[in-house]
């Protein structure tokens, strides 16, 4: 017996490669409806800004937490997380949580870098595509297999991840990197681990993406980070052997 809506195949290709496309998981409707937010409130923001290239409009659940709840239950992608996590998942408001408004030819390729430091406190990433990610007009490249890469590192300002580029030891492999086309409504879904990065928009045409972060539940945690988490899907459980 398997958990959620993904084979056993399917969920064996995402652990060796690090990523997986869920195709079909938004409507037309839906990626206008979530387009049309996404507009509105990167009207209200200063764009673009200094540290800002890809025009990235941050908190978008707090913005909207009726729209965006319907977002993270969508069934669809609460199954496929359930294959690759397990029954009890949360979604996490302080990483991620943003759009990317890649809509400018010319918009810079981001460096390839990981979205968490460390192998032990795991985050599922996913890409929902609210336009067709193109090569010419930005898709997310990628390292197949670069989870499984040793730590090494500093974190990057702000939080996050490490950056390829500023460690010798992955010297020769940013050219490795391969872009994973999109087709919208569908979600891509990456182990945080991976190295990856967005690519630069040639075309002259937008790109519009949001970014969202799941992990399981922490089991060893007697007390949930409720302020900077929601629920999906299961419970919050402990697992600690500090109780008699």
């Amino acid at each position: 017996m398997s958990y959620g809506s993904l084979s056993h195949e399917q969920a064996r290709f995402f652990r060796n490669q690090g990523y997986f496309r869920l195709p079909d998981v938004f409507t037309r409707n839906e990626t206008s409806t979530l387009r049309s937010f996404v507009s509105t409130e990167a009207a209200t923001v200063t764009q673009p800004q200094p540290d800002n290239p890809n025009n990235k409009l941050y908190r978008l659940y707090e913005r909207n937490p009726d729209l965006m709840e319907q977002v993270i239950r969508k069934e669809k992608l609460v199954g496929a997380l359930v294959s690759l996590l397990g029954p009890n998942i949360v979604f996490v408001q302080n990483r991620h949580n943003h759009a990317t408004l890649n809509s400018q030819q010319g918009a810079p390729t981001e460096g390839l870098h990981r979205d968490i430091l460390q192998p032990t406190r795991g985050l599922i990433t996913a890409a929902v595509y609210l336009q067709a990610a193109t090569v010419e007009n930005g898709a997310t490249r990628f390292i197949p297999g670069s989870q499984d890469f040793p730590y090494v590192g500093v974190p990057q300002q702000n939080g996050g991840g490490t950056w390829l580029a500023e460690h010798e030891e992955y010297a020769g492999l940013e050219d490795q990197a391969i872009p994973v086309p999109m087709e919208e409504g569908s979600v891509l879904l990456f182990n945080g681990l991976a190295f990856h990065g967005v690519g630069g928009n040639v075309s002259g045409k937008p790109r519009m993406s949001m970014t969202l972060g799941f992990r399981s539940v922490d089991e060893l945690s007697a007390n949930p980070d409720i302020d900077r988490e929601v629920l999906v899907t299961g419970q919050y459980i402990y697992r600690g052997n500090d109780i008699a």
